[in-house]
This record gives structure tokens, sequence and C-alpha cells, in this order.
């Protein structure tokens, strides 16, 4: 932005000489006036240079300009971010209505049915009824699949699934003249701990609404395929059941997958398969009020989240994959029912499904273009180019910044050891703003239980203006009270410095978000570029820097602060304050007088909104979330509470208020993460029943082991630990494992698995050289003794992101020497 200086001694803004632009330009010292100095401070020379503007008047034009421009970019964002209506049950036949929609929601959703539970079936049998009355060939694909996937697991171990029966329903709608066949998939089952509304009843809801709109219209031209997988919730493994079989699913399918990851808010494009630049092209031409940046994309890529668009990938299939965010403290819970959907998110996915369905089933899909794209939206406009272009354009914009420092040097108007000072100053700013956001939220949310299990409270919007305010006085009283050290000019540069060096660290290793730190640099050292030239000094160069310098910054920027919090929640608000950080780093060449106050009245502000979020009640509709296991060590004879909540109520009736959380590895070897724990009274459960059988051996000692359990107590999900020595390859019961294991060092060996029949699951082992351990553990849902007698009032719902719930384990552990 604009580069100028502060008199230290007035407090406000220097006259200039000759080359200053306006009251926001830099001053360029007379000839003996002493141009190696850095420091901001030269000799008073109040004198105005002829022909350039009156310093009263003048100088506001450029900071008015600026918030002219703001403004009416955040109309613009505000305006293209508009949720759409919902459509009533009298829309159109076919077009999409949410009111339809919602009605397969309150179906589906009346309790919660994980993969082999009542309601799970229940669910199917509607799914596969509602299919079929439409006239679309439906069936239920039967299968089993086992899988490798740590970063699903509720106890942070090396774990893998298996589940030895999935149904999974698959509806095909036939194509005229099929060149590719397009598959729109999303999953029915949900977690134990709520009844999964959103996630996944509105994506199901979504699909059934989309296949009956799209029967209304022309026949397509492409195959189109409705697929609803089982048993996401627990490893992917419905769809990596119809991966694993050829001929279930057409190698060839472009994949578009629908989620929910909380209860409101735009449903966004977030995640693109492999040469997918044509297809994010399609949804951005084709789909009204399509919303995706390759940002989200980027960054996706960095985070544990899995869906089951990532077996698609890994199968080869191109795709997009689609969800919604806001609304995350009703992700996994009691509450996320039917009464917490939001017809508005359901009206923009099911736009999203038809649209995308309907431009792809109509198009030829025969020879698609290859490639990846840098892409976003602003005001509307959809921008898009060859991903490859990220490094040259970071490149330019960085080259952009050294010439404009070489010129700025040669007038004698910074120094590079100036302009290291400021961007210590801007780099200062960030750092503090976000490290005190970081440390204030798990004050500000103290009086929001939910915040324990999300690291977010429900309607963050004023901790997040709170923290912005704060953002705002962190800046504004660093520069001032560095102006004395740092000149104005230079730390505006500095600010610059900072945006430079991130666009090229952010085209290096997230190209595909590069675009959020380039485009905006690049109109900044416009904007200055503009300001210490002559054109600077008249009032159309200052509006034309005004733009350049604002527009970008505006559009790609701003709508980041609050997507970043919708995604990353009130705990990690630190991300989106160290953006706005960024943005107040450059105040000073904005206002031609930072006045004083400015700070002041910033940090009182900021301080009663975040004192204000803080006594805000907690959502009455969104009960605070416990996990608590029982468990039985049936060879020692020993019971145990477990939870990884934190001390509340409920849990302090098992265990003390003061129990710190330590580790459980010696009763669930490979478990990491830190939990309470303490002893429970003795309700003795049957331990499974184990029979190991060493059936060969290898040339390097090892040995291949088979492997027998069954529950004793009728429980459908076992797991299996194995500790002492590594396991190479692996099934059960013929179901291979996806790969080979051999985990470095003594870590245990974990495999989950689910739907285990009455007579038990069998493994077939081949472990490495030395002595193992196989301990196998047994679950069922619900607490035994006193605990199961509490009305359902009176027990808070399982925890069912990273937790393994309310349950009873018992376990029995077998040597093999």
């Amino acid at each position: 932005m604009a580069l100028r200086r502060y008199d230290s001694r007035a407090g406000g803004s220097r006259a200039g000489d000759g080359d200053r632009a306006g009251a926001a330009g830099l001053r360029v010292p007379r000839p003996g006036a002493g141009a190696g100095d850095t420091s901001g401070h030269h000799p008073t020379d109040r004198s105005e240079p002829e022909g350039s503007a009156p310093a009263t008047g003048g100088r506001w034009v450029f900071p008015a300009a600026v918030a002219v421009f703001a403004a009416l970019c955040l109309s613009l964002v505000g305006w293209n971010s508009r949720m759409p209506t919902a459509q009533g049950l009298d829309a159109p036949a076919d077009t999409f209505s949410a009111a339809r929609a919602t009605a397969h929601v309150r179906e589906i959703a009346a309790a919660p049915r994980p993969s082999g539970s009542a309601a799970h079936t229940r669910a199917r049998e509607y799914i596969v009824r509602t299919l079929t009355a439409l006239g679309i060939d439906t069936r239920v694909h039967t299968g089993a699949a086992a899988s490798h996937r740590p970063d699903l697991s509720p106890t942070g171990a090396d774990s893998r699934y298996a589940d030895l029966r999935l149904e999974n329903v698959v509806a095909r709608v036939p194509g005229t003249a099929n060149t590719r066949p397009v598959v729109l998939v999303t999953h029915y089952d949900s977690t134990e701990a709520g009844p999964g509304a959103n996630d996944a009843g509105v994506p199901v809801s979504v699909l059934l609404e989309t296949a009956r709109a799209l029967r209304e219209g022309p026949p397509p031209r492409n195959d189109v395929l409705f697929v609803f997988t089982d048993a996401e919730e627990s490893g992917l493994l419905g769809a990596q059941a119809l991966v694993n079989e050829p001929g279930t699913l057409p190698s060839d399918a472009v994949v578009l997958n629908f989620e929910a990851r909380g209860s409101r808010g735009p449903s966004l494009m977030f995640e693109a398969g492999p040469d997918a630049g044509w297809l994010v092209s399609t949804l951005a031409g084709r789909v009204p009020g399509a919303r995706t940046d390759s940002l989200l994309d980027a960054a996706y890529e960095y985070m544990p989240n899995l869906t089951d668009f990532t077996v698609f990938q890994e199968a080869g299939h191109q795709g997009l994959n689609l969800a919604y965010l806001d609304g995350y403290t009703h992700y996994h819970g009691a509450d996320d029912s039917p009464e917490q959907v939001d017809p508005a998110t359901v009206q923009h996915q099911g736009a999203q499904a038809l649209g995308l369905a309907r431009a792809l089933a109509s198009a030829d899909l025969a020879r698609t273009p290859a490639g990846d794209s840098a892409y976003f939206q602003a005001a509307g406009w959809f921008v898009s180019y060859p991903l490859g272009a990220a490094v040259p354009a970071a490149l330019a914009t960085a080259a952009l910044g050294l010439a404009l420092l070489l010129r700025l040097r040669a007038r004698g108007t910074l120094t590079v050891g100036a302009v290291l000072r400021g961007f210590a100053v801007a780099l200062g700013q960030l750092v503090i703003a976000a490290g005190a956001a970081y440390a204030l939220a798990p004050l500000v949310a103290a009086g929001h239980p939910e915040f324990a299990h999300y690291y977010d409270i429900g309607g963050h919007g004023p901790a997040l203006a709170g923290f912005l305010v704060l953002t705002l006085a962190v800046g504004s009283g660093l520069a001032l009270f560095a102006r004395r050290w740092v000149g104005t000019g230079a730390q505006v540069a500095g600010a610059a410095l900072l945006w430079i060096l991130l666009s090229l660290v952010s085209a290096v290793m997230l190209p595909g978000g590069s675009h959020v730190f380039v485009w905006p640099t690049l109109g900044l050292l416009t904007a200055a570029g503009v300001l210490t030239s002559r054109a600077g000094k008249t009032v159309r160069g200052r509006l034309l820097a005004a733009a350049v310098g604002t527009v970008p910054a505006a559009l790609l920027v701003f709508p980041l602060v609050p997507l970043l919090t919708n995604a990353l929640g009130l705990g990690l608000v630190a991300a989106p304050v160290a953006v706005a950080a960024l943005l107040t780093a450059l105040l000073p060449g904005v206002l031609p007088v930072l006045p004083r106050l400015v700070p002041v009245t910033a940090a009182v502000v900021a301080t009663a909104v975040l004192a204000g979020t803080a006594l805000l009640p907690r959502e009455r509709e969104n009960p605070v979330r416990a996990d608590l296991l029982y468990l039985w060590d049936a060879d020692r004879s020993t019971a145990h509470w477990i939870s990884g909540a934190p001390s509340d109520d409920w849990s302090d009736g098992f265990l003390p208020a003061g129990t710190e959380r330590g580790s459980v590895s010696d009763l669930w070897p490979g478990w990491r993460v830190p939990v309470r724990r303490g002893p429970a009274e003795a309700f003795p459960l049957p331990g499974p029943r184990v029979t190991t059988t060493v059936v060969g051996g290898t040339a390097d000692g090892g040995r291949r082991v088979r492997l027998t359990a069954a529950s004793g107590r009728g429980a459908h999900e076992l797991v299996v630990l194995v500790s002492g020595a590594t396991v190479r390859t692996w099934s059960v019961s013929g179901v291979p494992g996806e790969h080979a294991d051999d985990p470095a060092g003594d870590a245990p060996w974990e495999l989950w698995v689910r739907q285990v029949p009455p007579g038990g699951a069998e493994l077939v082992l081949e472990l490495g050289a030395g002595p193992a351990t196989v301990r196998v553990i047994d679950r069922t849902p619900g607490l035994p003794g006193p605990a199961a007698d509490r009305p359902d009032g009176a027990r808070p719902p399982a925890l069912g992101v990273a937790s393994l719930g309310e349950a009873s384990l018992a376990t029995t552990t077998r040597t093999l020497e």
C-alpha cells in the first residue's frame, strides 16, 4: 500500500518533498538531507511543493477511496454468499425441493443407525423402497472389506478395520448413449452418538430428491448411478467393498460425493480428484450458487479427515467432494436431529447435486481434458488457471516487489535495514495477535461445555468479532509504538515483504491456495508503485491505487476469515486472526493520521465483546457429550472406568473430579490418547473366546498363525491387538488385508472387526520372529450395573468423534512363543 512517515513530534503526518505522493506517499530527502537515514526522522520541512495536492484535503482521498472500495467488495461478497430460498412442496416437479428432501430426513434419522443396527436396516429398506417406487433399478450389494485407516482410530493407534457384512445400495438410471457413467455417492450409516440427521441424513435425502427430479426431466445421455455406502463411519468400508469387487462400480465413473460436517451453511466443493480442472469448470459454469476454492482442496490434503471419496480417489476415479461445514457443534452428537436441519442448506446442496447430475449426464465424457487448476470465486466471477502457474506468478510478484524496493532505495527513501525492521513489526503483529487469540479462546469458551469436545462453541460469531477487534488493537498499537524506531514507510514496506514471502512459500507448499496471497500482494505492490510515482500526486492516481490495492485483498482475503473459523472452530481462531493481522499491518499506509485512541478504543471494545461472549449461556439444545468405558480384564479379574471427556457432573459419578489424564497402555497396548481412568466396581463380563494355532513357519523364524475369536456375550465387534512381533500379512474370515503391515519398533498392531457373526471371526496372521502377545477385546454399547439403569436424560450421549463412546469392554489375552 502507500508508504509514508509519521512526524514523531507532532504525532501525525509530515508534509513531504517534491516526490511525495500526497499525504500517502514516500518522502524523498533533498540532496544533503541524509539519504542514508532509515529511522524516518528528517529535518522538518512543512512547505508544500509546487503542483502537489494540499495536505489538508487531498491526503484523505486515498483512505476514503480504500474505505469505499472495501465496502463495495464486502457488499459483493455478502451478495454472492446468500443462501438460496428453500423450495416448498409445490415446487415444479423437475426442480429440487428442500421440503420434499427433508421429509426423507425425518424418516431416515429417527434414531442412531450405526452399521448393523436395526435402525440402519430400516434406513436401507427405506432407501430401496423410495428408489424402487421411482422406477429406478435398485439393488443391495453385499460384501466384506478391510482397510488400514490410522487417521480414524479413536485410540490414536495404527488401526485397521474390517467389516464382515456390508450392504451398499446401488441404483442406476440408464443413459440413452452412455459415454461415461456419473455416480452420486453418500453414506447412510451414522455414529452411535446420535441420529445423524445431517451426517449423512441430509446427503441421503438430497440424493433421493435428486433422483426423483432427474426422472422428471429428459432421459440422461450417460448412465447415472446413486450409491449409498455402508460403514463409512467405521473405516470407509462400504466404499472399499465397492472398489474391491470388479464390475460393481465402473472403473471410469465420475464420482460426486456428498457429505456434512455440521448443521448449516453453504455446501462447499472442498476436494477435487486427479485431472479435475474440467470438472471444477463444469461446477462453476453450470451450477448456480456453486461455492469452491482450490485453497480448500490444497489445505484438505494436510488434514486428518477422510470420507468415502478418499477410497474412490485411491481407486483412480475422477470426481468432486462436497460438504457443508458450519454448525460444527451439532456434529456426531445426540442433537444432530431433524430439528437441526437447515432447509436453506438442504436446498443449496440439492441444487448442486441436481445441477451437476444434469450437466454431466448430458455431456460427452468420452474424452475429458487432463490437468489440475488453481481456482477461486471473486464478486461472482470464477477465475481459473493452470496449477503450474502458481510459482511463476509468485516469482513475478516478488520481482515487482524487488524492483519497487530498488527504486525507492535509489531515491534514498528506504533501505534494506529499514524494510527488515518493518518486516519484524508486521511479523510481530501477526504473532502477538494470533498468540493472544490462541491463549484467550479457551478462556472465552470456558462457560461453554461443548468447547471441550469440539474446540468450538455454538454461535461463535460474537467471539470472532471480538478477536478481530483485538487484532486491530494489537496492530494499531504496535504500529504507533514502533513508529519512532521504524518509519511508517518502512512499516508498510515490511508488511509488503511479509506478503511476498507468504506468496512464495504458499506457491511451493500450497499451490492451490497461493492465490490468496499472490493476487492481493500484486495489488498492494501496484498501488505502492502508483502512489510513489507522478500519478500518485493526482486524485485519479490515488483512486486507481486504492482500487488495485483494496479490491483483490477484499475479495480474496475477507471471505477467508469466517470460512477458516467455521472450518477450524474457535479453538483455532488464531488462524483467521493471523489473516486479519496481515491486513492490519498495512493500516499505517492507509490512514494519513493514525489516532492514538484507535488501539485503546479497540482494546476496550474487544474486551467487552469477548467478556460478553464468555458469559453467554450455552445452547440449550446442545447437551454436553461425554464418553465412558467400562473395561473388564477377564484374565486378571479387574475392572476399570475410562473416559476421554473432561470432568463433568455425569462422569464424576464414576471417576473422581480431580482424576488426571494418563496412559492406559497396560490395559490396551497402543492406546495413545491420554484419558482419565480409575477403578470400577466388579461387574464380571465373560471374556472373548480365543484359540490360536501355529499352522506353519517361515525361513527367517516367523510363523503363520490361525486365530479364532468369538464374543462370549453376543458382541458384534472385536478388537485384536498384537504386540511383541510384527504382523507381515493378515486376513480376516477370508478378507485379505489391503497391504503388508510391518510396524516400526514395538508398536502394537490393531484391528477392529465389526459385524462379527455368532460363530466368531477367523484371522490368519503371518508374524515375525519372537514371542507375541495377542489381546482380544469385545465391545457392546451401554454400561453394566447401576449405570445402565439411569434414565436417558441423566446420561449424556456417547462421543462419536474421537472415542469409543459409552460401552462395555471385556478382554482376553494369549501369548505365542
